[in-house]
């Protein structure tokens, strides 16, 4: 009994200690394409600004957004756990901004965090222009992406400094 304990706990210890051959440890998954995730997210991010300029809410959940999703504001997180929620959000967010004069909004990129292949944190700016071309708001940004069998999709943001920018180095 306490040889075959031995040999089991031996065997544990190799195969965590890299000590046994080759063809008998697992693989390591390769490194992710940092510039091609990098060139995708923000692909997406631009898509959602796309999107929301043209007054698409709609399209949002289906095409940019992992639905459930989270928004970190003021308040803590807040979910939404359906479209329909979600498209809520978009359209009552939106409204409020044509209230005040918004015309569009441009995100400009700063950083992109590639987590691993299939996460990353997209961190910046966004401007928000009036429709008579004036500046009507800037700040900071940044966005949990995960890739999921339809692209990239945003799974959470939150707003912040201007200059607070999130980096993985």
């Amino acid at each position: 009994m306490v040889t075959r304990l031995f040999v089991l706990a031996s065997s544990l210890l190799l195969a965590t200690s890299g000590w046994l051959p080759a063809a008998a440890q697992r693989p390591t998954p390769s490194a992710p394409d940092t510039a091609a995730i990098t060139s995708e997210v923000k692909a997406t991010i631009d898509k959602y600004y796309r999107l929301f300029s043209e007054q698409n809410m709609k399209a949002l959940p289906d095409e940019i957004y992992l639905i459930p999703w989270v928004v970190i504001g003021g308040k803590g997180p807040e979910a939404d756990l359906t479209k329909e929620q979600a498209t809520a959000r978009f359209e009552a967010s939106l409204e409020q901004l044509v209230k005040n004069g918004w015309g569009k909004s441009v995100f400009t990129t700063q950083n992109v965090c590639v987590l691993n292949g299939s996460a990353a944190i997209a961190s910046g700016f966004n401007t928000r222009y009036k429709k008579d071309g004036s500046v009507m708001s800037v700040g900071g940004v940044s966005y949990l992406l995960g890739k999921t069998a339809n692209g990239w999709r945003i799974v959470s943001y939150t707003g912040h400094a201007k200059d607070k920018v999130v980096r993985c180095d």
